[in-house]
């Protein structure tokens, strides 16, 4: 009885603590304020019914943190984004110093960096079929040549996904 006594005024002791973090992020923590156990509950029991937990981890929206998995898949599009220009013209080239850059966002070793840059080179008029090709449709087009590429596919982990 004694022990039963101690869990429970350990229990009920640790409630606010519960309360405070154990739903962190999502629709139900911009709703539901309170710290209490109560307003834990809602929280948890929204973000559940409307997977915004989920969603808010993955996009970095409803009040959470990007997860690291998803920060670094995308790596490529940001520096894509960030370099077109520059991947453009050492693309046509099939060498440089920002195609070797972005072969390392794609998950491509070091030794495969060689052959990357030979693929866009080869694949420019693919990757860049218009002038005006926007980075994720570079991004894309240049994803889809590293699977065609027998050298790259399952080699570079970008090209796996």
């Amino acid at each position: 009885m004694k022990s039963l006594l101690i869990a429970l005024f350990v229990g009920l002791v640790s409630l606010p603590v519960l309360a405070d973090s154990s739903t962190g992020c999502g629709l139900g923590s911009l709703i539901w304020k309170d710290n209490s156990i109560v307003s834990a509950l809602f929280r948890l029991t929204t973000n559940q019914s409307f997977s915004s937990q989920l969603f808010g981890i993955t996009s970095g929206t409803s009040g959470c943190s990007q997860h690291s998995i998803v920060k670094r898949d995308m790596a490529p599009v940001y520096y894509a984004e960030a370099n077109i220009e520059e991947l453009k013209v050492e693309m046509a080239q099939g060498k440089g110093e920002y195609v070797s850059i972005f072969a390392d966002a794609l998950g491509c070793p070091e030794t495969l960096k060689p052959e990357f840059s030979k693929m866009t080179k080869e694949k420019y008029e693919t990757i860049f079929p218009k002038s005006d090709v926007s980075p994720i449709q570079m991004l894309d087009n240049v994803k889809k040549m590293m699977k065609e590429a027998p050298a790259l596919s399952g080699r570079c982990t970008y090209a796996s996904l």
